[in-house]
């Protein structure tokens, strides 16, 4: 075949694949659209998860009449006019892709009438088809688009569902009623409001904002960063250590007001954060990044997702600084202890001497460690009292071919037959609790609670109620409803001794889809404890595993790596 030029219709089809991927960013592209145009209230309408409609209204400058056409154009743009303009720009989009995109796979309408035009016009295209008519509309614009993907039938086909899409499209609404929270919005899927946000032009109605969004349990928890250096500007809240998510889904950053996700930042984030969250864990932050718009570049990638510094090092630097600042504030002037166990929350195991505990409580350093994990290393054997008011020495062990040096409340140093080990021991077990789950029959073997724990969860959970017990049977968790936002829990897993019934309930309710891979895989990620706190009968079981495990290094890879005469000559002059 020749070499030839491709028809408008099909490159912007193309174009649209790498812009439009799904409901979600039609509206994406739509709200920064109006919020470039000035818009202070915007009226967001959905029909069946926006496969069928979708619906944006503005009260922002509009859109002249002569200029309609152009709007569905590619590559024309009222933001930039040149070269250097690329690299000095505030405003949301400057591509001129988006209405062309979106045009190109769905049936659109645009109606739009700036202050001084008398009446409003409205634009209808459907492929190549475009008319041009006058309506009646306030000041503002209007953008129609139905049947989403009525061309494209593949891509039709890589949709979800009704419900997951909305999903979507409501996580798209929220992050960017963050970016901007002096517009008023409203969210309606098939004519029923779902969301409405008065503007907030204060800082409380901007906190309260963040309440409603974030949700009150990260806000309790929360702190506020409010730092200027060297150009830069960043202003927001992050998680303390006692809030942790299964998930990194509520870490969002806004750099020059624009949704970003950021490599850099993911790993500044990280690193800030080391030492002090449960392996598998990940906080969260709503942070808002401003630096100097030639300090960054977000003609990037299509979706204006991913950015680019000029000194990333500097960026990455500054925020690590600053996280760790704020976390260690917090942490000199908070003092929690580990919880208690006490009757109301334990249940006798077989095998085990002692009742062993169901944590309902998340666990809290008292202090932040140091930010590397293993600098603490002791060559002394530690000597700590255990459960049961016996001394146990926990760097040595004459009954079984392994020895401990604990490290700190994750890492320990292990002599395995004489071969040093490193070991993440949380990450280690919950490893191998994933590994026997995935030979377990369904449902899991249960055990009755002597005191029912109760477990707070989201008032509008993603699935329905009767869904979740169904699950949660499967897992061993006896579930009943007990007020509006909280739950009894009846019975446990046998096998899970390590389990923390708040983390994994407050991690299984924020599912958007239920596996049962994924549910067997946040119960092993839900194993929580301290080797300090290890009973002799604890320990020497896991020393077991580790024996056994020395087999299987390449399965355990992440969580135990054997040690190098060189790695233990740094360890101990660290």
């Amino acid at each position: 075949m020749r070499i030839h030029q491709l028809p408008a219709v099909i490159a912007n089809q193309i174009a649209a694949g790498e812009v439009i991927e799904r409901p979600a960013s039609v509206v994406k592209e739509l709200l920064e659209n109006s919020l470039d145009a000035g818009a202070n209230s915007i009226i967001i309408e959905i029909g069946y998860g926006g496969l069928n409609q979708i619906k944006i209204s503005d009260n922002g400058t509009g859109i002249v009449a002569e200029d309609l056409p152009l709007a569905v154009a590619a590559h024309a743009t009222s933001k930039i006019t040149k070269l250097d303009d690329l690299y000095a720009i505030d405003s949301m989009g400057f591509r001129g892709e988006a209405l062309a995109s979106i045009s190109s796979v769905a049936k659109v309408t645009i109606s739009s009438r700036p202050a001084h035009q008398e009446h409003a016009m409205m634009l209808r295209i459907q492929g190549t088809d475009i008319s041009v008519s006058p309506c009646a509309r306030n000041v503002g614009t209007t953008i129609d688009v139905v049947d989403l993907f009525f061309n494209a039938p593949v891509r039709k086909k890589f949709l979800k569902g009704e419900k997951l899409e909305f999903q979507a499209i409501e996580m798209v609404v929220k992050r960017f009623a963050l970016s901007a929270p002096a517009i008023a919005i409203t969210l309606k899927h098939n004519n029923k409001q779902v969301l409405s946000l008065a503007p907030a032009l204060n800082e409380q109605a901007k906190v309260n904002r963040m309440t409603k969004i974030f949700g009150s349990a990260f806000m309790n928890d929360a702190l506020y960063l409010n730092v200027e250096m060297a150009g830069m500007s960043l202003q927001g809240w992050i998680s303390g250590p006692g809030y942790q998510r299964s998930q990194n889904d509520r870490q969002w950053v806004y750099i020059n007001q624009r949704m970003v996700k950021d490599k850099l930042i993911n790993h500044a984030l990280k690193q800030a954060y080391d030492g002090l969250l449960h392996p598998g864990r990940f906080p969260a932050c709503l942070l808002y990044f401003d630096l100097g718009s030639a300090e960054v570049d977000v003609n990037v990638h299509p979706t204006k997702h991913e950015v680019r510094f000029q000194q990333p090092r500097l960026i990455h630097d500054f925020f690590v600084s600053q996280l760790r600042k704020a976390l260690g504030t917090a942490a000199v002037t908070s003092h929690v202890e580990y919880e208690h166990i006490t009757e109301s929350n334990t249940v006798q195991m077989p095998g085990i001497s002692e009742p062993v505990s169901y944590i309902t409580e998340p666990r809290r350093n008292t202090t932040v460690p140091n930010f590397s994990a293993l600098s603490e290393l002791n060559s002394e054997p530690v000597f700590t009292p255990s459960r049961n008011g016996r001394t146990t020495v926990l760097g040595a062990s004459s009954e079984l071919e392994a020895s401990w040096v604990i490290l700190n409340n994750q890492y320990i140093l292990v002599l395995l037959k004489q071969q040093p080990y490193i070991v993440d021991i949380v990450a280690f077990h919950q490893k191998w609790v994933q590994s026997q789950l995935g030979h377990a029959t369904l449902p899991l073997e249960s055990r009755p609670l002597l005191v029912p724990v109760t477990c707070s969860v989201p008032k509008q959970p993603s699935l329905g109620m009767d869904e979740l017990k169904y699950y949660l049977a499967q897992l061993g968790i006896q579930m009943e409803l007990f007020k509006e936002n909280s739950i009894l829990i009846r019975t446990v897993p046998i096998k899970l001794p390590y389990l923390d019934l708040n983390m994994f309930i407050h991690s299984f309710f924020e599912l958007n889809e239920i596996h049962f891979n994924t549910l067997l895989e946040l119960l092993s990620k839900s194993q929580i404890f301290d080797p300090k706190y290890f009973s002799l009968e604890e320990r020497m079981e896991l020393n077991n595993l580790l024996l056994h495990a020395q087999h299987q290094e390449i399965k355990y890879q992440d969580a135990f790596k054997a040690l190098t005469i060189e790695d233990c000559r740094m360890l101990l002059h660290d």
